[in-house]
This record gives C-alpha cells, sequence and structure tokens, in this order.
C-alpha cells in the first residue's frame, strides 16, 4: 500500500524559484522532468553530485554560478490522490523494465502524472550499459534482468518522487524553500 510524504527534499547545484520540468535531464530513470528524495540525506547525495558535475562540465564559468543548495518541499497530498500514479514497492523486474524503457527512449515515455519508486544509484548505468551489450545475457531475457538487479542492488536504493508534466508540478508543490544541509 502506498503511503504517501507530504515533506520532500530536491539537491541542486543552482537555485531556481519555481519548478521546470523541462529542465531535467533526458533519460533518466521515470522520464525526463524532476524529482524529490523521500529522505533529506539521499537529496544531500543527489546535491553533492550535482555540484561536481556542474563544476566539471562548466569549467569556465564563474565560481558563484554553483553552489550546493538543498530544498524542502511540501507537496499537497489531496491532489496526489487525484493523480494517475505508477507506484513500485520494490526494486524488481516490472521497476526494471520501466526504467529502460525510460532511460531507451528518453523524453517522457509514459502517462504517469506522478511516478513513486527506488532510485537507481551512481552505478546504474555502468551496469545498464553492460545489460544493453549483453554482457549479462541476452537482452532482454530474464537471466539478464535477474543478473542486472543484483548488481543494482535494490536493497539500498532511496524512493524518489518523480513529475513530468509541468501542470502537474505547478498544482502538487504548495511550498518550497531553501534549507539548511550541513
Amino acid at each position: 500500500m502506498l503511503q504517501l510524504i507530504n515533506t520532500l527534499y530536491h539537491g541542486t547545484a543552482e537555485k531556481f524559484e519555481t519548478i521546470d520540468v523541462f529542465k531535467g535531464r533526458n533519460n533518466k530513470d521515470f522520464g525526463k522532468g524532476f524529482y524529490m528524495a523521500v529522505t533529506k540525506s539521499q537529496a544531500i547525495g543527489m546535491m553533492h553530485k550535482k555540484y561536481r558535475e556542474a563544476i566539471l562540465r562548466r569549467p569556465n564559468a564563474p565560481k558563484d554560478r554553483f553552489s550546493e543548495i538543498l530544498y524542502e518541499i511540501k507537496i499537497d497530498i489531496e491532489y496526489v490522490q487525484t493523480l494517475n500514479i505508477k507506484y513500485f514497492k520494490t526494486a524488481d523486474e516490472e521497476w526494471l523494465d520501466f526504467i529502460l524503457m525510460c532511460r531507451e527512449k528518453g523524453g517522457l515515455p509514459h502517462d504517469f502524472d506522478l511516478v513513486i519508486g527506488p532510485t537507481a544509484d551512481d552505478d546504474t548505468m555502468v551496469c545498464l550499459n553492460s545489460y544493453w551489450r549483453g554482457l549479462y545475457g541476452e537482452v532482454g531475457s530474464d537471466e539478464a534482468k535477474e543478473k542486472l538487479l543484483g548488481f543494482l542492488e535494490p536493497e539500498n536504493l532511496g524512493t524518489q518522487y518523480f513529475v513530468g508534466k509541468q501542470e502537474i508540478a505547478d498544482k502538487l508543490v504548495v511550498e518550497m524553500k531553501e534549507i539548511k544541509w550541513s
């Protein structure tokens, strides 16, 4: 059974006033959009990662362009209950198939308003590339997927909330504020 959480977190390297789902990266776990973590520690980890990536990708940017920022986000639980939600309780084969589809197709390859489920970890792309190259067995086979799930260590994954439609994000978030993370 899905237990909704009304306080979520988002770690980033750049300040923003409002959520813009179109700024999300393509080919991510649940599609291109905006991701929120269930725990503060998970969002802090993502914040550090995004900061390091921003510095590496834009070495000539002004030094003050990037900083480590943590947002606390309150969502409208009553509104959430009206949405078309895809919920993955665990990182199982259904979750894996969904992630493979989203990462292969890019963009927003599904019609869910909100997706909730395990976060694929930092080693995900290495594992997915090995899967797609057939290193775990025939791509699409149960054997290859079972090996891939084992390498992703699903029992250690945090939970994320994803929204890929701007009109949903605009109604979903009732409050967003920067908070101290250290």
